[in-house]
């Protein structure tokens, strides 16, 4: 399993794409996913040695400086945001509830981590 997660955000699809192809090519990283996540808005999650997708990620996040929305790099994420990412997470023995809302997707990946 790769010992870091990062993650690009921008508000443009075409910007999004452009620099995700620029965090590949940047580093040895791996990408897990690449989409639209709501009308314009594009992200780009990738995995990876913690050195790798750090230096990826910088570069990408200074790609198109005026349609950046976000970024994070997580280092040893912990196992369970895995299945939380793609919607495959089992819950059990509910108790309570807490909703955490942001603007932005990157935010919330660090928030649930």
């Amino acid at each position: 399993m790769a010992k870091a997660l990062g993650m690009i955000e921008f508000k443009t699809v075409s910007a999004g794409i452009w620099a995700a192809d620029q965090m590949c090519k940047a580093a040895d990283v791996e990408l897990i996913e690449a989409e639209v996540v709501c009308p314009g808005k594009y992200i780009a999650l990738i995995s990876g040695e913690l050195s790798a997708v750090r230096a990826a990620v910088d570069v990408a996040s200074n790609a198109k400086g005026d349609a950046f929305i976000d970024n994070f790099v997580l280092g040893n994420p912990d196992p369970s945001i895995f299945p939380a990412i793609y919607g495959s997470s089992e819950i059990e023995g509910v108790d309570a509830l807490g909703v955490l809302e942001t603007y932005d997707a990157s935010a919330i990946i660090v928030a649930a981590d």
